[in-house]
């Protein structure tokens, strides 16, 4: 891997500018999907575990090189555009506007994202029919009601042994490492698990309330990313 070749520190223990960022070694039109999948954990990782956005120069790098080569999202199509508009909306300048409106609906493609990871299809059946509720337990058994939320479906989800559960799983210890070395509790504003810190962060959004400990619309998009190029991968290695 061209990261380990060029022994570049992945994960530094403190943000030191002289140590480069990604986009100065890695073109990423040249990248391949594996290569593509390392780099979203990657900055998932190490620019999001602590109570900043760090290194914010590869997030916006990667999440612009993304949406330039980006045509359409595998599980819900009709919401390409949609997606597309709302990343950009999130990485402008308009704070107050395009930001908390782009932010908010990440939240909901995120939550069906990991809702369909566990098999959970709203359009299959009708949504108040009451005889339906086995159809959800078969999905998840410890719930009985087709209002599964983003906290308690990103947390089933984690418990499977899908790649995408692996991988989100792997940021949650490296967060949970990281954040505990330095004497940092996961409580209050300083959740270290995915699942808590999205359900923190969807309340004051509801709300148009951007303040938090770290800067949710770009974690977001970076989760969606990594779920996206897991699909890719998956579809890739089912046409050959």
């Amino acid at each position: 891997m061209l990261i380990a070749e060029i022994k570049f520190d992945e994960y530094p223990i403190v943000f030191i500018p002289e140590q480069g960022y990604l986009n100065k070694f890695i073109k990423y039109s040249d990248t391949d999907i594996d290569l593509k999948m390392h780099l979203a954990q990657l900055i998932l990782c190490r620019s999001f575990y602590g109570t900043y956005t760090a290194w914010y120069a590869d997030v916006d790098w990667f999440i612009n090189s993304f949406f330039a080569h980006y045509e359409l999202d595998f599980i819900k199509p009709g919401l390409t555009n949609a997606i597309k508009e709302a990343a950009g909306m999130i990485i402008s300048e308009d704070v107050f506007s395009k930001k908390i409106i782009g932010t908010t609906f990440m939240f909901g493609i995120l939550e069906f994202y990991a809702k369909h990871k566990l098999g959970f299809r709203p359009l299959e059946y009708n949504f108040f029919d009451s005889k339906k509720k086995e159809y959800i337990k078969q999905i998840v058994p410890a719930v009985n009601k087709p209002d599964l939320t983003i906290k308690p479906a990103f947390e089933y989800l984690q418990k499977q042994t899908l790649p995408i559960s692996k991988a989100l799983n792997e940021i949650d210890n490296f967060t949970a490492d990281r954040l505990s070395a330095a004497g940092i509790k996961s409580k209050d504003w300083t959740p270290h698990k995915i699942a808590d810190r999205l359900s923190l962060a969807r309340n004051p959004m509801l709300h148009g309330e951007l303040h938090s400990f770290y800067d949710k619309g770009p974690y977001l998009v970076m989760l969606y990313i990594l779920f996206y190029l897991h699909d890719l991968k998956e579809h890739n290695d089912q046409v050959k």
